[in-house]
C-alpha cells in the first residue's frame, strides 16, 4: 500500500475577506483511463499519456512510449523542497490533498480559500497526443472526471476542462459537452497546434463556440516537451538535450504566454468576440506591461492591420492575467495595467507553489496597496471573470 506524505496541519490563515484561487492543481489517478475512457480507447489512451514508476527512482510523465518530463513526482509534493523527493519518492507517495477533493477542501479551510478553480497536471499534455480522435476519447473522459471530483462541493471546486485543439472540430464538440455540464473554463496550451498559432482560422469555430457559450479560455503553459514552441528550443527540453541547465519554468511558461497573447490580438481573435475572456495562466505577471508597451507601439505605427482596438484596450476589455504572491513587482505593476486585470493562484499542489501559507504570503506582497485592490486580485477579478458568486464561508479545519 502506497504510503503518502503527511497532512499538514496548523492554524488556519486570517483571512477577513473571500479568496479565489484560479489556479490551481490535482494529481490524476493511475486508473483515470481504465475508469473513466470509452472500452474501445482505454488501453490506447493508457499508452499514450501515462505517468509510470521509474527504475531508478522516481516518476515519469509519459508520452506515446517516451519519457517527457522526469521527476514528475514534483507535481504532488506541495511545497516541500525538491532535495526531500525528487528520484526518491513515487507520484503516488505525494501530499493527500493533491489526490482527495475532501482533503483539498480542508487544505482550502487552512488557507482560507474559499473556491479554486481546478487545473490538470498530467493531462497538461494532452496536446502531445498524435492521434487527434485518441485525444478527443481522453478529453472527454477527463473532463468526466474532474467534474466527479470537484462533485465533493461544487460550488468551492470549480473544473477547468480539457479540449484536443490538435482537431479543432472535435473541440468543438468537447466545448458543447462541457457547456451543457456546467464547465465555466475550458484549458488549452498557449502553443502552436501542428504548426499552427492560435490566431490560424482552424481555431475560429473553437473561440466561437467558447464565446458563445460565455467559457473562459485558460491559456495555461506546462514546462513540457510535448507541443511546438519556446519548448523546441530550450536544450532541457529540446530532444537531444544539449545543456546541463534546466530553465524550462522559468522561460518557456511566461513567452509562451507573451507569443499567443500577441497573436491573439494582432490576429484579430480578440476583437471579433470582444466579450470572450481570456486567462494567461502561471507566468507570473510582471511581463505584461513592457509587452503591452510593445505591441501599443506596433499598432500605433500600423504594422498589424487586421484589427482596430489597441492592445491596452484589449487588455482592460477582455484579458486577465494570473500572479503569485511571491512577485515583487506587483504593486507598481497595477499602476500601469490596472487594478482589474490582475488575479491571483495557488498553484496547489505542485512544489513551487507556497503551501501553507499561500494567501497569507499573497495578502503581504500586496501591503500598502488599498483593500478594496487587495480584494479585487485575490478572488474578485477571478470571480467576474468566471461568473460566479464569491462571499466568504465558514472554514472549520476537517
Amino acid at each position: 500500500m502506497t504510503t503518502r506524505m503527511a497532512s499538514i496541519t496548523g492554524p488556519r490563515a486570517d483571512v477577513r475577506f473571500p479568496v479565489l484561487d484560479a489556479d490551481g492543481h490535482v494529481a490524476e489517478p493511475h486508473q483515470l483511463w481504465n475508469r473513466y475512457c470509452d472500452p474501445s480507447h482505454r488501453q490506447a489512451a493508457t499508452d499514450a499519456l501515462a505517468i509510470v514508476d521509474l527504475p531508478d527512482g522516481g516518476s515519469g510523465l509519459m508520452l506515446e512510449g517516451r519519457c517527457l518530463v522526469r521527476g514528475i513526482e514534483a507535481v504532488t509534493f506541495a511545497g516541500q523542497n525538491p532535495r526531500t523527493f525528487l528520484g526518491t519518492k513515487r507520484w503516488d507517495e505525494g501530499y493527500p490533498g493533491a489526490f482527495d477533493p475532501v482533503h483539498r477542501l480542508r487544505d482550502m479551510d487552512l488557507e482560507g480559500i474559499d473556491i479554486a478553480m481546478v487545473f490538470p497536471s498530467m493531462v497538461g499534455a494532452l496536446g502531445g497526443v498524435s492521434d487527434s480522435r485518441l485525444a478527443a476519447a481522453m478529453a472527454r473522459a477527463y473532463n468526466r472526471w474532474i467534474l466527479d471530483y470537484c462533485s465533493a462541493d461544487p460550488k468551492r471546486l470549480l473544473p477547468a476542462a480539457v479540449v484536443p485543439l490538435q482537431d479543432p472540430e472535435a473541440a468543438v464538440a468537447e466545448v458543447e459537452a462541457v457547456a451543457r455540464d456546467g464547465f465555466r473554463c475550458v484549458m488549452v496550451r498557449p502553443c502552436r497546434y501542428h504548426g499552427l498559432a492560435h490566431d490560424h482560422s482552424d481555431f475560429a469555430p473553437f473561440y466561437a463556440a467558447c464565446a458563445h457559450h460565455g467559457l473562459v479560455v485558460g491559456l495555461h503553459p506546462f514546462p513540457f516537451p510535448d507541443v511546438e514552441w519556446t519548448q523546441a528550443i530550450l536544450p532541457d527540453l529540446a530532444g537531444a538535450p544539449s545543456s546541463r541547465v534546466v530553465m524550462a519554468d522559468m522561460i518557456a511558461l511566461p513567452i509562451d504566454n507573451m507569443l499567443t497573447m500577441a497573436y491573439l490580438m494582432f490576429g484579430g481573435v480578440c476583437d471579433r468576440h470582444p466579450d470572450l475572456k481570456f486567462a494567461f495562466m502561471e507566468s507570473n505577471a510582471t511581463w505584461v506591461a513592457p509587452w503591452i508597451d510593445r505591441m501599443q507601439a506596433r499598432f500605433a505605427r500600423g504594422g498589424h492591420r487586421l484589427i482596430a482596438t489597441p492592445p491596452s484596450e484589449i487588455l482592460a476589455r477582455q484579458c486577465f492575467v494570473s500572479v503569485e504572491g511571491d512577485e515583487r513587482s506587483l504593486i507598481p505593476l497595477l499602476d500601469l495595467i490596472g487594478e482589474d486585470v490582475l488575479f491571483w493562484a495557488s498553484d496547489f499542489p505542485h512544489f513551487d507553489g507556497h503551501f501553507p501559507g499561500a494567501v497569507t504570503e499573497a495578502v503581504e506582497g500586496l501591503a500598502g496597496i488599498p483593500d478594496r485592490v487587495t480584494h479585487k486580485v485575490l478572488g474578485e477579478n477571478a470571480a467576474r471573470m468566471f461568473g460566479v458568486e464569491l462571499t466568504s464561508r465558514p472554514h472549520a479545519t476537517r
